[in-house]
């Protein structure tokens, strides 16, 4: 996004001056926010409202922002069409990449994604290297997986790769697999759906770490992107990023999202 810092500064500083107006008066109208079905982070509750830790983080900062409306879900990719043709459209939790750097302006990260190879905690395997994970007896990556994916193109020809997410849990923690590939965030529901406790199974090797924002439709205002990270921004500083967030994700994620200097943050594709 171009910026000129020192214009940016002052334009910022009227606009958070007008932060009691809604956007409509601000802007001329509202953003339209949009996420997917993704628990914990967002879902539909029993009355048909959006919620879950990101979901309410984000509708906080809307509120405080001066922000109306409401988050609606839709299909990711459907989402991520109206936020590149629409105007005003603000998608998340977005991935940051360079293919996807110009095409929106950018807010965040407002969650980090880390991935690598899970084992029981009681085995107490240690991963050191690629190579000591070909060594083990069976990592198990779900079937059309990204994680899989990349460890087929590596070359390892020790998967196991059933049709279900909720398979590779099952394996694990049977015994029938040394190692499972997912995320500290994606395994989530998988343990809240089944007899395990997330507190079972420990991250022994990481193969990536990703940042995700909400990634904001090209002709949206300068200032109005800069009010959404200066708000977000007073957020973690005041505590409320890891309030929404604590006992839903893991600690270690919450201390690094907590640090508002993480904007710049990109990933490949």
């Amino acid at each position: 996004m171009a910026w000129d810092y020192r214009a940016g500064k002052i334009v910022r500083a009227g606009v958070l001056l007008l932060i009691g107006m809604t956007s409509s008066q601000l802007w001329g109208e509202p953003m339209k926010v949009i996420t997917e079905h993704s628990p914990p982070g967002e879902y539909l509750d029993e009355n048909g409202r959006v919620t879950g830790a990101t979901a309410e983080l984000v509708r906080e900062l809307m509120r405080r922002a001066g922000e109306p409306g409401e988050i609606i879900i839709l299909p990711w990719a459907r989402g991520y069409r109206v936020a590149q043709k629409e105007s005003n459209v603000a998608l998340f939790e977005t991935a940051r990449s360079e293919l996807r750097e110009d095409q929106f302006k950018w807010v965040g990260p407002i969650k980090r994604i880390t991935s690598g190879f899970f084992v029981r905690r009681e085995d107490g395997i240690a991963i050191e290297t690629l190579d000591d994970a070909r060594k083990l007896k069976g990592i198990c990556a779900y079937r059309g997986g990204s994680g899989g994916e990349s460890l087929l193109a590596l070359g390892f020809t020790n998967l196991e790769q059933p049709t279900r997410p909720a398979q590779c849990l099952d394996m694990l923690m049977h015994g029938r697999v040394d190692a499972w590939i997912t995320s500290d965030i994606g395994r989530l529901p998988l343990f809240a759906d089944s007899a395990f406790s997330a507190d079972d199974v420990e991250l022994a090797y990481i193969t990536s770490v990703r940042y995700l924002y909400i990634a904001m439709s090209l002709d949206t205002e300068d200032a109005r992107v800069e009010l959404w990270q200066d708000t977000l921004d007073n957020m973690k500083r005041d505590g409320t990023l890891a309030q929404h967030y604590r006992g839903t994700y893991p600690d270690e994620m919450i201390q690094a999202l907590s640090e508002p200097d993480l904007s710049d943050l990109s990933t490949p594709d």
